[in-house]
């Protein structure tokens, strides 16, 4: 029973204190496929038929099929919009739109003699994520955020931890805002909230919460032609990842005092901003086979991505009581953000596809991809840095491993061709990451292209859905947290420029 309560107080400060928490292993390792437009209209899923620069993020054996060398760049714009209701309140939606350039990438095709019919080398840089979002929320529930303070401050037999010895960030400055207090004298020390009073006493709260930042991978990648029966391809990756988060939380009695809902408690304003930077390295390897002219068989693997992260994170409090009267409002900050170096390893990848090109017509294309994001890994202790006991790297892992689940995700797309002019369909299928959620992404995507000798020009629309619950603290006993309900909507607008020569 100890052991339960530990893991899920680790999982209370892995997910305020620091990106190292069940939430950010996912998002760091869900990736996307197409960083070009003719990759994004056609559904992602066309690395067995290759020729486009984006299936180096797939399967690079696809590059084997360039004939000439090429020169692509993309730039993309995206918006976003993100639903969010707090549970039996009204619903809220905020935007964002960005601009981004998607890829920039150049083949180099050489044709060297014998029984290789290509040998082509390859070096771009693509955004394989994307992580802007604006959330917005509000509306009353019972439950406050002194909640989790209170828990962090009491250790597992239930007995306060002195004040000197409260963490920088969220447990101590909480006590010093009196958010949590003791009560001198008392034989066991106990920390208390001023919502134990009325814990049925309704609260209005809010939260503003933006995010920032991108992956964008540094790809070198060689690929030849055999025989034009067989194509092998490898690829070695330098992902960049920056993350960003800030959000600004606030809680008040609807009632005010000195007749509130909650006695003597008048208002809490909880911020915090983190950011997560670092670089890793990743391989991939893939294989395509030509049983006839017309169908292509690909297979790739992907090795899992090694990075080196750095944590910067900080808080601020502020804590509002009328006593008797008099309102007191007390504020407290770190002296500095919090500085975490550690390490992170996404899971392994398998990828099989198929291609298959239609006389009169173009061709269809299907992609299946399968991953187990239990298997994302934390290294904590990375340079004795962490500040935590090296214990919570193996805790934190085995919440990993319970909370996350294998994934199999479908890419089809279709492409016609009407002499010079191309249009294009594609469907994207992700299934849940997470035990016992339906949390689905779905993709829809549309696209056109123009080819002319050395010129070509592609344009793809791409809308995404995706939903999903957020929590703005986390308790063990999570009756009284509150659990936000999430749509986001994502309409992006890819632009390709491509010159052979």
């Amino acid at each position: 029973m100890r052991y339960n309560i530990l893991i899920l107080l680790i999982f209370s400060l892995a997910t305020t204190l620091s990106a190292q928490s069940i939430n950010d292993a996912l998002r760091f390792s869900q990736i996307q496929s197409s960083s070009t437009a003719r990759m994004a209209g056609i559904g992602g899923g066309m690395s067995a038929l290759g020729g486009e620069f984006s299936v180096i993020n797939v399967n690079p054996a696809g590059l084997a099929i360039y004939r000439s060398s090429e020169f692509s760049i993309t730039p993309s714009i995206n918006f976003g919009k993100t639903e969010g209701q707090l549970r039996g309140n009204e619903v809220f939606d905020d935007n964002k739109t960005s601009f981004n350039f998607s890829n920039l990438g150049i083949v180099l095709n050489s044709t060297p003699r014998g029984k290789w019919r290509t040998s082509n080398f390859a070096i771009g840089f693509n955004r394989i994520a994307n992580f802007n979002e604006n959330m917005y929320f509000e509306g009353q529930s019972t439950g406050s955020m002194a909640d989790q303070f209170q828990e962090l401050a009491t250790g597992l037999d239930g007995v306060g931890i002195p004040a000197q010895q409260l963490d920088d960030y969220l447990a101590g400055p909480a006590f010093d805002v009196t958010a949590i207090y003791d009560i001198p004298g008392d034989p066991i020390l106990t920390y208390y909230t001023d919502f134990e009073l009325v814990p049925d006493g309704l609260v209005e709260r809010s939260q503003s919460l933006e995010r920032r930042g991108s992956i964008k991978e540094l790809s070198l990648s060689l690929a030849g032609n055999y025989q034009n029966k067989l194509l092998i391809g490898g690829s070695l990756g330098i992902p960049i990842l920056n993350y960003s988060q800030s959000r600004s939380y606030e809680e008040f009695d609807p009632g005010g005092q000195p007749d509130g809902n909650i006695p003597f408690f008048e208002s809490l304003q909880f911020t915090d901003t983190l950011s997560t930077e670092g670089v890793g390295i990743n391989l991939k390897l893939g294989v395509i086979y030509w049983p006839t002219a017309k169908l292509r068989i690909g297979a790739a693997v992907h090795s899992p991505t090694f990075y080196s992260l750095t944590d910067y994170y900080d808080t601020s409090i502020q804590y509002t009581t009328t006593i008797d009267g008099v309102v007191e409002s007390l504020f407290s900050l770190p002296a500095q953000p919090r500085e975490i170096d550690y390490g992170f390893r996404t899971p392994w990848r398998f990828i099989g596809s198929g291609g298959l090109i239609v006389p009169k017509f173009g061709l269809l294309s299907a992609e299946v991809e399968y991953v187990n994001y239990g298997n994302n890994v934390y290294n904590l202790d990375k340079d004795g840095n962490s500040i935590f006991d090296t214990d919570r790297g193996d805790i934190t892992n085995a919440g990993i491993e319970d909370e996350l689940q294998s994934a199999v995700n479908v890419r089809v797309g279709a492409e016609y061709k009407i002499e010079r002019f191309l249009v294009r369909a594609g469907y994207n299928w992700s299934a849940s990451a997470r035990v016992n959620e339906d949390d689905v992404l779905t993709r829809i995507s549309l696209g056109a292209g123009y080819r002319a000798d050395r010129v070509y020009l592609d344009l793809a629309y791409v809308r995404g859905n995706a939903e999903g619950v957020y929590s703005p603290y986390d308790l063990a006993n999570n009756s009284a947290e509150q659990r936000v309900d999430r749509q986001l909507a994502s309409n992006s607008v890819l632009f390709t420029l491509g010159y052979r020569f």
